[in-house]
């Protein structure tokens, strides 16, 4: 079960803001958290900009001892640590009339509110790295400027590396799909 309350919207022309709250129960695991994203964008000409964002996250995470169901005291339940952890993730994307090529540290600071220090090994952190192209059609009728799009995307993680892609098309009508 699941709870998300979010804004995203426009601080400036070239600033973008996005604030989350969400709750999510899994069993009786309980993780509580907020994210908040900020985002620059930088025109370097008529067709290229320039955008670098930054998302900070809290995350708290534990048993949810109301709604364990046992007849007898359980002392285990005590020694299942409940954690607080702060993360900060950069990026940078730069984009031009077709092309974007985009990077971010994924973790790149990770921070245990609870015994107050850094995370070391994180098995989360990872770098990633898109390419994306993106292109219109020029016609009349129904699918007069239209926008298609394609990502690929690459997040090299301590043990593995995900290779995955995204493919989106928009008709300004208000029809869209997405693979």
């Amino acid at each position: 079960q699941t709870y998300l309350v979010s804004y995203s919207g426009r601080l400036r022309e070239n600033q973008g803001i996005s604030l989350g709250l969400f709750q999510q129960h899994y069993g009786v695991l309980t993780t509580f958290g907020g994210i908040a994203n900020f985002a620059q964008n930088v025109y370097l000409s008529q067709d290229s900009n320039l955008t670098f964002g930054l998302n900070l996250a809290f995350y708290k995470s534990g048993i949810n001892t109301g709604k364990v169901v046992t007849n007898y005291p359980d002392p285990s339940l005590e020694t299942i640590p409940s954690n607080s952890l702060v993360t900060l993730s950069p990026g940078i994307n730069y984009g031009n009339a077709f092309f974007d090529f985009g990077l971010s540290i994924k973790n790149a600071v990770l921070y245990n509110l609870q015994n107050s220090q850094m995370v070391e090994d994180d098995p989360e952190r990872s770098i990633q790295a898109h390419i994306m192209y993106t292109g219109f059609i020029d016609s009349y009728g129904f699918f007069d400027k239209s926008k298609f799009s394609g990502l690929v995307r690459a997040e090299s993680k301590k043990d593995q590396t995900i290779v995955s892609g995204l493919l989106m098309f928009s008709i300004p009508k208000g029809v869209w799909a997405q693979a």
